[in-house]
């Protein structure tokens, strides 16, 4: 049973075993004593209810100081101060509620902060092909050449392709940093998905040889529980990123270790130095600002990839690949048991559909 109770119980069961013994020993001094008034007694009465009253004053009151600092750290919050955290100091409900709403106000900061990032960036990103494409359209209205006219509207038609991209990309981000996803966990042959997405991208007509290293897992270790569709995205969106600085070559594998299953996309490219190692999943990072059209990005790639491994209990990490690039791991749960058995033992809520 946690404090509060024990101290509103301890208060009733307290004022009650006060009260019971004041009037029995109001009775029997009654029988005993003729002599004690009844305005005698009713003053005892009153003394007793003021001792009992102050007892249970001194047992609520901290209770009573708590609420108020959480009162005062909801009030701060709700006029814009948005670091505003109650103090935990016990285990009891109050402290639950407390580190809750600290929770949750860690949450909504990283949310508007990020929107806030994400504005910004958005608006940057968008200048660049709304502007070809503003170019393009006046170079077409300007040119008498067919031939000429066709290219610029194959250069808008592209620019227009890389803005759907980009809003499928912020929508994406979007949905998973939010809230959590709508996940319909099924076990999936990993390999299988690897396999796919190689045979997708080599369909576009890439120069760079994309390996293929056929796992070893036997029977069900091959199978590893997660929503197919993002399992997908986080290997597409892994080898497209290695794609763009790779050499001559991009390896993609998968492999079971123990209650863990792991994806690994390798290339020979450049690789990214180890202290950006972190910098590398946030939004719209960008390493290197110089890259080209060509080899730029949006910064939300791998991005997506990190928030889809947290919804499925998982991790994304970069390393540095013996190819001589760099090496994107993201490991996860095999089974979703094993996770909600972590999250439990760490004291952590899970919502899983």
């Amino acid at each position: 049973m946690n404090t509060i109770f024990i101290r509103v119980y301890s208060s009733l069961l307290l004022s009650l075993l006060l009260v019971g013994l004041f009037f029995f020993w109001a009775f029997d001094a009654s029988q005993r004593f003729n002599h004690f008034t009844p305005a005698f007694l009713a003053f005892l009465a009153c003394g007793f209810l003021t001792i009992i009253t102050g007892v249970v004053y001194l047992l609520i009151r901290p209770v009573q100081t708590r609420l108020h600092r959480m009162e005062a750290a909801v009030t701060k919050m709700r006029k814009g101060d948005l670091s505003a955290r109650v103090v935990i100091d016990s285990q009891d409900a109050l402290g639950q509620l407390g580190a809750t709403f600290n929770d949750l106000a860690e949450h909504i900061q990283r949310l508007i902060d990020s929107q806030r990032e994400m504005t910004r960036a958005v608006s940057h990103e968008l200048r660049t092909p709304v502007a070809r494409i503003r170019f393009g359209l006046e170079m077409v209205e300007d040119e008498p050449d067919a031939d000429k006219r066709s290219d610029y509207l194959k250069g808008i038609d592209s620019d227009i392709e890389e803005l759907n991209k980009l809003i499928d990309e912020i929508l994406t981000y979007a949905t998973l940093e939010e809230g959590k996803p709508s996940l319909n966990f099924k076990f999936i042959d990993i390999d299988a998905i690897l396999q796919q997405v190689r045979k997708e991208t080599q369909a576009l007509g890439t120069a760079i040889i994309i390996e293929h290293m056929e796992s070893q897992e036997k029977n069900e270790r091959r199978l590893a529980e997660c929503e197919e569709r993002y399992i997908h995205r986080i290997v597409q969106n892994l080898v497209t990123n290695a794609i763009k600085y790779a050499k001559t070559r991009v390896r993609i594998s998968s492999a079971c270790e123990g209650g863990m299953y792991r994806i690994d996309v390798e290339d020979d490219g450049p690789g990214i130095p180890k202290d950006k190692w972190e910098k590398v999943f946030q939004p719209f990072a960008r390493l290197d600002d110089s890259r080209t059209r060509s080899s730029g990005g949006y910064g939300l790639g791998l991005s997506i990839v990190k928030r889809i491994a947290y919804w499925h209990g998982g991790v994304a990490s970069v390393y540095r690949s013996q190819l001589g690039g760099a090496k994107f791991t993201v490991i996860w749960p095999r089974k979703q048991a094993l996770r909600r058995t972590l999250m439990e033992e760490q004291g952590e809520k899970l919502e899983i559909n």
